[in-house]
């Protein structure tokens, strides 16, 4: 390693940037965005320092310090393949963006505020990846979702861009519940949230299996994913929210947080599968259908959108799916490692592809100042359309390109896991196993229908008038698409030659070589019948999007008007298959519900309370009336001393005593109230702002104080 705290600085110098960035940014704005190119390049550096020790199998695992003694509240880092890889993924990414950042983001008034949250999302997402224990990885799994609602609602002024931050924070926060559900149930169990420790110690699994809640647990913890992925059926919020935050942020690509969480407790899963624990068939089974059904889902709701970052948002959610159904097989079958290394190459592959693409499109859109695919025809960049290209091509599945290559090999372990199935016996399984294949294999041909759909509107000739609208682009943000395009054409055209190097890089996790050579990839992949129905599938998939966006020769308006069946599936398609449509009736339907609940019971219980407490009025005024004041005129002995004793009280302890001390304290309440309401202004920066000062100070308190507790 560059130096031995390398695992730690790269999440802490994001971390220290974040707050460092308000007070440099009050200096001058400028000073903001050089800290944010210095503190997520030596991220990215001490990052990639990690890789020499990972690949020759030098490096120390687990490097774990107590935050409080006696206590399960640790910072910890795990240094393993997967961690590695995927923190050095992010941030290069983050540094490729920062650098396009600085020249895209120039001219916001708010830029300040904008470094403070892209730091914080990538200290957080560093955290995710690296921490050794569930509830440390779960801090940072919190501050990425805050991030992702600051930045949807990054320009709040805008009442639907703000509706926009509230529906990203509510559906991340659903899925956030059942993973937090999932992780406390199982240090009940197990006693300990250490990843590598649960890994080694598996009777808490058997504990919960046979109190069956298995299967539960671990589909709540899947829920999680389900929702920072973007997944069926919680992935309506990625195209919105990508759609109205800053378009150069997008390349960032938060949801691989998700299918990176599944990878990372795979093998604790996969074995308490094969020790036959109840339930954990169907988990994985729910597992793999909810990728291949998101995987088709979000590339047919691609087919039609005109907003190029929904199109790109419903595209990585779809490639997700991939990923995730990847994940599914490998626990399905004896040997996880050919899905278990098919997801995790896709992981790294798609982040650089996805990421091309959202900068090509942000770069375009920049220049073009619309965000519609429609009006990108007229823009003419060679390196634009170079890296478009290479993006899509490449998501499209063309061969040789490293989509071909991924989606093949994720397709052939569906193959196989249905062969190994059928020869055990174990007919639904095999059912299942052929059934995900052919999902997998209709998802291909979409995928490339929406790939080429896009490249040819992109491409398509515009006007002269259009031409001479287009913005001068900065050289920051060119040498950024630049250096991105470079890193993706190396990975995508050599995709096949890096196969065995990346699996060598993974010995310490999968134990044994799956791919030892070039041959041994070819064997696996090509002869298998993935390979030709792959090819039929982006070939009837591609042909028709040729023929209508690229060539020209059919105009698909004209085809939908002549066919009333295509402008239904049209329809249907461009409202989002009504998933989101659905969502807001549920939420118009909780609202209703809750006034006729206010309506029937809340005030029927109010009309009650108040009619009790007239009745008990009257009764006194009664009793007042007609007998204490006869008592009174009667008898002037015991009754009348009485009399005056609770006049003396009434005026003395309960007026001026109770009575006051109530009155005191509501008028000091609503004097705080008052003035505190000050302080809630509605602004989200300032409550994010306040919020993170809070947090500082409780770390502050915790390190102070915390290991004086027994």
């Amino acid at each position: 390693m560059l130096l031995p705290y390398a695992p730690w600085l790269c999440w802490l110098i994001p971390i220290i940037g974040t707050a460092v960035t308000p007070l440099v940014g009050a200096i001058r704005r400028k000073f903001s965005s050089y800290l944010a190119v210095l503190s997520i390049g030596m991220s990215a550096l001490f990052s990639l320092s990690m890789i020499p020790d990972i690949y020759l199998g030098t490096a120390q695992l687990d490097l774990t310090i107590p935050w409080i003694s006696n206590s399960i509240i640790q910072v910890g880092v795990c240094i393993d393949p997967l961690s590695v890889l995927m923190v050095s993924v992010i941030t290069c990414i983050g540094f490729l963006v920062t650098i396009f950042s600085v020249a895209y983001m120039q001219k916001e008034p708010s830029l300040t505020r904008f470094w403070f949250l892209i730091q914080l999302f990538i200290g957080g997402y560093v955290v995710i990846v690296m921490a050794d224990n569930l509830l440390f990885m779960f801090i940072g799994w919190e501050i990425v979702g805050i991030c992702c609602t600051g930045l949807a609602a990054f320009w709040y002024k805008d009442p639907k861009k703000a509706h926009i931050g509230l529906k990203t924070f509510l559906v991340l926060h659903i899925a956030d519940v059942l993973l937090l559900a999932s992780i406390l149930i199982i240090y009940t169990y197990s006693g300990t949230l250490n990843i590598t420790e649960l890994s080694q110690n598996n009777n808490w699994m058997g504990e919960l299996s046979r109190a069956g809640l298995l299967f539960i647990t671990a589909l709540m913890f899947f829920g999680g994913a389900v929702g920072k992925a973007a997944q069926f059926p919680l992935q309506e919020w990625l195209p919105d929210a990508l759609a109205a935050s800053p378009s150069c942020f997008n390349a960032l690509t938060e949801c691989l947080a998700g299918p990176f969480l599944m990878a990372r407790v795979l093998p604790i899963f996969h074995e308490a599968s094969l020790m036959g624990y109840s339930g954990m068939v169907n988990f994985f089974i729910v597992m793999t259908f909810v990728g291949a059904l998101t995987a088709i889902i979000s590339a047919l709701i691609a087919m039609v959108q005109v907003n190029i970052f929904k199109a790109l948002s419903y595209s990585i959610s779809s490639v997700i799916g991939y990923m995730m159904a990847a994940f599914g097989l490998a626990g399905l079958m004896t040997d996880m490692s050919w899905g278990y290394l098919a997801g995790t190459f896709l992981l790294m592959v798609d982040a650089f592809v996805s990421a091309l693409l959202f900068l090509t499109a942000a770069y375009i859109s920049y220049a073009v100042g619309s965000d519609n695919l429609h009006h990108m025809g007229g823009f003419k960049s060679r390196i634009a359309h170079r890296s478009f290209e290479v993006g899509a091509l490449a998501l499209a599945g063309i061969p040789p390109l490293s989509g071909f290559w991924c989606t093949n090999w994720i397709q052939t372990v569906a193959w196989d896991f249905a062969a190994e199935a059928g020869i055990k016996g174990q007919f639904m399984l095999m059912i299942s196993g052929y059934v995900i294949f052919a999902l997998l294999i209709i998802g291909a041909g979409i995928t490339a229908f929406y790939g080429l759909r896009m490249m040819g509107l992109v491409f398509k000739k515009g006007s002269k008038s259009e031409e001479k609208m287009v913005k001068k682009i900065p050289s920051l943000m060119r040498i950024s698409l630049v250096a991105t395009l470079a890193i993706t054409i190396f990975l995508d055209f050599l995709a096949l030659l890096l196969i065995p190097s990346f699996n060598k890089f993974f010995l310490s996790i999968l134990g044994t070589p799956t791919f030892s050579n070039i041959a041994d990839v070819l064997m696996y992949i090509v002869p298998s019948i993935s390979t030709v129905l792959t090819c039929v599938a982006v070939a009837v998939g591609g042909y028709p999007a040729y023929q209508l966006y690229v060539a020209g020769r059919v105009n698909p308006v004209k085809l939908i008007e002549e066919h009333r069946f295509l402008g239904k599936v049209y329809v249907f398609l461009w409202k989002r298959c009504y998933i989101d449509a659905f969502y807001h009736k549920v939420a118009d339907g909780t609202i209703a519900f809750s006034n006729i609940v206010h309506r029937r019971l809340e005030l029927s219980i109010d009309s009650l309370n108040y009619a009790v407490a007239s009745f008990f009025r009257k009764s006194s005024k009664f009793v007042y009336t007609y007998l204490e004041l006869n008592i009174d005129a009667s008898n002037y002995g015991v009754a009348g001393l009485f009399r005056r004793l609770s006049s003396l009280m009434y005026k003395y302890p309960e007026l001026r005593g109770i009575d006051a001390l109530n009155y005191f304290l509501a008028r000091f309440v609503t004097s705080f109230a008052r003035r505190f309401r000050k302080t809630h202004t509605g602004v989200l920066s300032y409550n994010m702002l306040t919020a993170f000062v809070g947090a500082i100070i409780l770390i502050i308190l915790l390190l102070l104080f915390g290991g004086i507790i027994p």
